[in-house]
């Protein structure tokens, strides 16, 4: 890649590194002043709203902890409006997921209020099962920049199919190459040392389909006890990192090393939640995505009366400042969040490698505001 090429989707960043970066905990560390302010003891708005609009799903899949709720939930237009206006114009990236997000009536709605409030960046996660609704693909090609599929259970029989999912993937890129959509489609998929015979298939079929990147991760188990934990993955960064070498003009593979190292990881406080708001559709603000619908992991119930200063009522950054990285049952998870502490804790401490680092973070990072 030159100097001079330009990432998809992300307009007027120039790379001049051999490989984007989608993932990783330095991620939160590009946002420098948000950062500097937070060890300061400012306050700061998130930069990304990772947000449920349902906790219903199409799928059922094993190791989600949506799909094993009593009962789902669905935001309402009004919650949404008011949680969007206040952190329009502060907060500019939105990654709706769930649940399963284009089943929620309000999906179109949402996307179209999020670009009115000022949201620059938007992300969808789904699992592809409704990209023939016509309503869902409008959405998406106006209003989103990035589209992420699930493939999580791609090594078994998903509900429908891997083969469908890839054929509603090659009909989402005709219609962008058709509408001239700024829309890019990424893939993310889950690895574990039982899976690495098949990475480099995966990884082909999805290019092939037309999807734009993929994004690695480590398969984790028990999600429904609140302390997620990776599977072995023995080998697995070796072989992506043999597809990383591959050059594809319009498709990247990405992951994130440090979710598969074996480093010990502290931190005393939850500093992710203060740069990555997660609310779900029961519209609880939880501590972080790994311990999403657990309720002693609720720091803010936002139903009761969303206004402006919530997130820095006392109560919420208590919640926050009293996780420790030796009992926070998900720490084992080495999910985003879990790095994102690391990572800032390691700056609070005057680490020289993470602040040299860190005085070094440059525009190198693929959607910046969806942390």
């Amino acid at each position: 890649m030159s100097e001079t090429d330009i990432v998809s989707g992300q307009k007027n960043v120039m790379m001049t590194r051999e490989h984007p970066e989608l993932a990783g905990m330095a991620k939160v560390g590009y946002h420098r002043e948000k950062v500097s302010a937070c060890l300061d003891g400012r306050e700061i708005y998130p930069v990304t709203l990772e947000l449920d609009l349902t906790s219903e799903c199409t799928r059922k899949c094993a190791e989600c902890p949506s799909t094993r709720a009593l009962r789902h939930h669905y935001l309402d237009r009004d919650f949404l409006d008011r949680l969007l206006g206040v952190l329009g114009g502060h907060t500019r990236g939105l990654l709706l997921t769930g649940g399963e997000p284009t089943m929620a009536p309000l999906f179109p709605d949402a996307l179209r209020m999020a670009r009115q409030k000022g949201f620059t960046e938007i992300a969808v996660v789904t699992n592809g099962s409704l990209l023939e609704k016509p309503e869902v693909v409008d959405a998406l090609l106006t209003f989103v920049t990035t589209i992420r599929i699930s493939l999580y259970d791609w090594d078994g029989k998903m509900c429908d199919g891997i083969d469908t999912t890839l054929g509603r993937i090659e009909t989402l890129r005709e219609k962008i190459e058709g509408s001239g959509s700024d829309l890019r489609i990424g893939v993310s998929a889950l690895t574990s040392s039982a899976r690495l015979p098949m990475l480099g298939k995966l990884s082909e079929s999805v290019r092939s389909a037309g999807a734009h990147w993929i994004y690695f991760h480590p398969l984790c188990h028990k999600w429904e006890l609140g302390c997620p934990e990776q599977s072995a993955q023995d080998g697995v960064m070796e072989k992506i990192g043999e597809l990383r070498e591959k050059e594809f003009p319009e498709f990247k593979v990405f992951v994130s090393r440090e979710r598969y190292e074996r480093n010990d990881i502290e931190f005393d406080g939850y500093h992710a939640a203060n740069f990555l708001l997660v609310v779900g559709a029961d519209a609880n603000n939880y501590l972080a995505p790994e311990v999403k619908y657990h309720p002693k992991h609720v720091i803010a119930n936002l139903g009761e009366g969303l206004q402006n200063g919530f997130l820095w009522k006392q109560m919420r950054l208590d919640k926050i400042n009293e996780v420790r990285s030796a009992t926070y049952p998900a720490v084992r998870s080495r999910h985003r969040g879990v790095l994102y502490n690391h990572y800032i804790e390691r700056l609070k401490l005057g680490d020289e490698a993470v602040t040299n680092a860190f005085q070094g973070t440059s525009s190198y990072i693929v959607f910046p505001h969806i942390l």
